[in-house]
């Protein structure tokens, strides 16, 4: 086989994952699993793929090493959000088009460049005869855009307790970033009382109740802001809204749906709670409304030190690589204060070396309640995830694949002779 890092070989690999439709929903993600399947036996080496639905799977493989040493995780997901139109874009969401060093098509950067690189890193390290110390798992999951469905099957089946190290290939513009928001989706439908649209006081519109539960959420949400130097600003934002029959008739149903992004030391049970209780009073106030709260999604956020070896070394590599100057590493590993845009010795402002991602990962399900050192890493600009015309710089991510193939190597040392 032709070295796998080769640009011969990385870049018509990458474009078969991408001319493979995962589209979520539904997903399909069992048809790029068989590929990445069959891909490793001609690679000579074994795989699992795991059922979790139809058309749907996971798969795994297991670099071993010594047996005695550390366990690192390399995990990507398998599906993308929904192709952009043909109206929204120029470029076919499943063609794989290069053009100008871009490869442009869904999931390039979010995140099929991201899981190629990790497994092409892996097989490389093979391919040479180099065994590791530990054990390298790549893990490529199902569902990650819509409920982390894969993820979360993983955790059941395995003792999370066995891992040392956890890197996810979301795209962070090639920075090394040390953790994310964590996500807290609610669904609110507010009851009221149909009536002749004639007769609005015989009614009780939830269309106008709703008016005054959003307006409450967005005072709500600025009471408990809360801000973490490196994840950021927590946020709420209403994103669909539905209620009504038709254009004669009160409304008596109305329905929210929340996106609530959270920074420590938030907790998301407690935020539900005060929601619940300020729903409470505003019933108080009308008696006629009746409401429920339904839990959507649930992700806990992600952290972890960067004084952590994994973090250590993901930055003295990327500071190898020029991204970072080694200064900078030995302060921001050694010290971080977390001052996101502090003043260097020039007086001129400058961004940390690490940073936190606004989005979630299925790092939330799997970092076991924060034990778990987890680093996030890929080539791709997460700006580009889930927009028309979607792509990655093919230097960047062949690039990331030496990045991933000598963390691997540091992280887990290799075995003795």
């Amino acid at each position: 086989m032709i070295d796998v890092r080769s640009r011969e070989f990385a870049v018509p690999f990458l474009q078969s994952l991408i001319q493979v439709d995962t589209c979520n929903p539904p997903g399909n993600e069992h048809r790029l699993s068989l590929l990445l399947y069959d891909f490793l036996q001609t690679a000579g080496h074994d795989s699992t793929v795991r059922g979790i639905g139809e058309g749907r799977s996971n798969l795994e493989a297991v670099f071993a090493g010594t047996g005695k040493g550390r366990k690192l995780m390399f995990c990507g997901h398998l599906d993308t959000v929904s192709p952009w139109t043909a109206e929204a874009g120029i470029y076919p969401p499943h063609g794989a088009v290069i053009e100008g060093g871009r490869m442009y098509g869904r999931g390039t950067s979010d995140m099929k460049a991201g899981l190629a690189a990790m497994l092409l890193a892996a097989v490389s390290l093979q391919q040479e005869g180099i065994r590791l110390g530990g054990d390298l798992i790549f893990l490529a999951t199902a569902g990650e855009e819509v409920d982390s469905c894969g993820a979360r099957q993983y955790a059941q089946e395995h003792n999370l307790e066995e891992l040392d190290g956890l890197v996810i290939a979301e795209p962070t513009g090639s920075r090394i970033a040390i953790g994310h928001k964590g996500a807290l989706w609610l669904r609110i439908t507010l009851f009221g009382r149909s009536a002749h649209g004639s007769m609005p006081q015989l009614g009780l519109n939830a269309v106008e109740g709703m008016m005054e539960v959003i307006a409450l959420l967005h005072r709500h949400a600025l009471e408990w802001q809360a801000h973490d130097p490196v994840l950021g600003t927590s946020s709420l934002s209403v994103n669909t809204i539905s209620g009504g029959v038709q254009t004669n008739v009160i409304a008596d149903r109305c329905t929210i749906d929340v996106d609530i992004r959270t920074v420590p030391p938030q907790r998301h049970a407690e935020l539900r709670a005060e929601i619940t209780a300020r729903l409470d009073g505003m019933k108080q106030l009308n008696a006629g409304f009746r409401y429920e709260v339904q839990e959507l999604l649930d992700r806990s956020g992600v952290y972890t030190q960067p004084d952590e070896e994994l973090i250590r070394t993901a930055l003295e590599l990327a500071a190898r690589a020029g991204g970072l100057a080694e200064q900078e590493v030995t302060r921001t590993a050694g010290d971080y204060s977390g001052a996101a845009g502090e003043k260097g010795a020039d007086g001129e402002s400058s961004a940390p070396a690490v940073q936190g991602v606004s989005y979630y990962t299925d790092a939330s399900v799997l970092h076991n309640h924060g034990k778990l050192p987890v680093l996030i890493y890929g080539p791709g600009d997460p700006k580009l995830a889930h927009q028309p015309d979607e792509w990655i710089d093919i230097e960047a991510y062949l690039d990331s694949i030496s990045f991933y193939r000598e963390l691997a190597v540091r992280f887990l040392g290799l075995a003795p002779d």
